[in-house]
């Protein structure tokens, strides 16, 4: 019964990640502020993993990270690596990250870089496995920066 819920919840978290919503907006704070407006690229190529890079805007400051999934119900947790990257169109580069993380069944936000951009200007990121043996699987996401 209990890998019978897994696998429910695994297949919830995988459909959710794979729905084509490109943003997702955050509740208007009570000050009349809004709040900051996620944006989630599509899936990376299967894998052990499911990988898909994101980026939260919140006025002109960037957060650049990565939502990894296990994909099979059997996931035991391991350490696994990863490169968070970003830039801002016709800004100066940001070096990427590189982190080891303790991935569990379901899904695991990785990474964190924080920059400012221009209200206007456009932002990439990219996520991917940095796990020796393991295949190839980066995810891509663009958003532009309201403020």
């Amino acid at each position: 019964m209990k890998s019978l819920a897994a696998v429910a919840v695994a297949a919830a978290t995988l459909a959710a990640l794979a729905t084509g919503q490109e943003a997702v907006a955050a509740p208007t704070a009570p000050t009349g502020s809004a709040g900051p407006v996620i944006t989630c690229g599509t899936p990376g190529a299967p894998g052990t993993l499911l990988t898909r890079a994101c980026v939260e805007v919140t006025g002109n400051q960037v957060r650049f990270y990565g939502i990894a999934a296990t994909t099979n119900s059997g996931w035991q947790p391991q350490q696994v690596g990863f490169t968070v990257s970003g830039t801002v169109v016709g800004g100066a580069p940001i070096a990427p990250i590189n982190p080891t993380v303790l991935v569990q069944a379901g899904t695991t936000s990785v990474g964190s870089i924080v920059t400012t951009a221009p209200c206007g200007s456009t932002v990439n990121g990219s996520f991917s496995v940095n796990q020796w043996g393991w295949p190839p699987s980066t995810a891509t996401v663009s958003a532009v920066v309201s403020c």
